[in-house]
């Protein structure tokens, strides 16, 4: 009998309140990731600005730098960006003065496992 395995089938992630529920699903840097980096990355990390040590997460390809694997391991855990906003002892923790929330974080996360894509 050869082995036989059922597809993965991704849910929803629920944060600690259950009342909310994030969907990660389906996961897109245009609809998802890009409106979170907006509000929260921009005013440092934005084009022409000067206190975010260069990375301009509105360029894409400077983002892409900071999504590769083996800042610290294979894999989601060794990607610069996902262990900054984690707020990962690893990794300069970003934004500094706050987190963001975890369905963000999670948003985040997914898009990187899903590769990344400017979509």
């Amino acid at each position: 009998m050869a082995c036989q395995h059922k597809a993965f089938v991704p849910t929803p992630i629920v944060s600690h309140d259950t009342t909310v529920v994030c969907d990660t699903t389906v996961v897109s840097y245009a609809k998802d990731v890009k409106p979170i980096f907006s509000s929260n990355c921009y005013s440092c990390h934005g084009t022409g600005q000067t206190q975010g040590g260069g990375l301009d997460l509105e360029d894409f390809t400077s983002l892409k730098s900071y999504l590769q694997y083996g800042f610290r391991g294979d894999g989601i855990y060794g990607s610069k960006l996902y262990n900054c906003i984690l707020h990962s002892p690893l990794a300069q923790q970003m934004p500094p003065t706050y987190k963001l929330d975890t369905c963000s974080i999670m948003k985040i996360k997914r898009w990187i496992d899903l590769g990344g894509n400017n979509d």
